[in-house]
């Protein structure tokens, strides 16, 4: 009898910890992003960007916002929200001197993503993004109006899922991720900066999901550290904030790992002119970055309260 008490007891046990598990995972409010691709250099890029669905306060227009955790400011781009301004009185209110446009903060805006909702203070980055026509301001058609940045994440988990395009906010590591290995992490101005292992050495990569189309990128010279001279790949076109720029990739033949993780084949890429070298990474200390081609059969959980990277396969 005491025995069949305690297997029934044990039993329950386990089930009551598989409901916790269960429940911990149905209790993540999954937001979906797009894939929006893009033609740069006349080849077409299937994942070129990470669209987020967004709606704003209530303005009844649907909008689209990129994630792009290597920059620092979520914001809205000046020259496609002022019509909005202008329009909604209650949200321009939210916005102080908007008549400058220079260096200014909506206070207090509601990003609704899927079934969750953000108060936050967007910047608006003055000058930039497209102008929407006037007769398409209140079409269905989403328009994109800004970025999502890391420091809507700050000191809370995200977690991307790349598999099934969506990504998740939660404030304590879901338990199916708890057994897993984590790379920890340096944050400079909000971004993460990962340690890879190169070639033996360890060295710095921002981690940007804003870099879609690039496993790897760094300086020319560091690029023909881990890869052979033959330039197998070029991308050309306003790929930075608007600014033309010319990358050139190569295969790597070193390795290149992330803890656990090993990179299999891949390419790095470096822009013609040097100028992430001059305004990126010589800045940052760092290496180069890694986009999200390193990732995209992953689950990747970005801790940014214990400053650990975690990756599920």
């Amino acid at each position: 009898m005491q025995k069949r008490v305690a297997v029934l007891a044990f039993l329950i046990l386990i089930f009551a910890n598989s409901i916790d598990v269960l429940s911990e995972e149905n209790s993540l409010k999954w937001i979906p992003f797009i894939w929006q691709s893009d033609t740069i250099s006349g080849k077409f890029v299937e994942k070129a960007y990470m669209y987020v669905p967004v709606k704003i306060d209530d303005l009844p227009e649907n909008f689209t916002m990129q994630l792009d955790l290597g920059t620092t400011d979520t914001q809205f781009y000046g020259n496609s929200v002022k019509p909005y301004i202008a329009a909604y009185p209650s949200f321009a209110k939210k916005l102080g001197s908007y008549e400058t446009y220079q260096n200014v903060i909506f206070n207090g805006i509601n990003l609704k993503m899927g079934s969750s909702n953000f108060l936050f203070d967007v910047w608006l980055r003055s000058g930039f993004g497209d102008t929407i026509p006037r007769d398409s301001l209140h079409s269905r058609t989403a328009k994109h109006i800004g970025t999502i940045a890391p420091d809507l994440f700050k000191d809370k988990i995200l977690i991307i899922d790349y598999k099934t395009a969506r990504f998740a906010v939660a404030e304590q590591l879901p338990a199916e991720f708890k057994s897993l290995s984590g790379v920890t992490f340096e944050i400079n101005n909000g971004m993460i900066i990962l340690p890879f292992k190169i070639n033996g050495v360890v060295h710095k990569l921002l981690f940007d999901t804003g870099s879609s189309p690039f496993a790897l990128a760094s300086s020319k010279s560091r690029a023909l550290e881990i890869a052979g001279p033959l330039i197998i790949d070029s991308l050309s076109g306003p790929l930075w904030w608007g600014q033309q720029i010319t990358f050139y990739g190569l295969n790597v033949n070193k390795s290149v790992e992330l803890g656990v993780y090993k990179l299999g084949k891949s390419k790095v890429y470096y822009d013609k002119d040097g100028l992430w070298e001059r305004d990126v990474f010589k800045p940052l200390n760092i290496w180069g970055l890694a986009g999200n081609g390193l990732f995209l059969d992953c689950v990747i959980i970005l801790d940014y309260k214990n400053k650990l990277f975690m990756i599920k396969n």
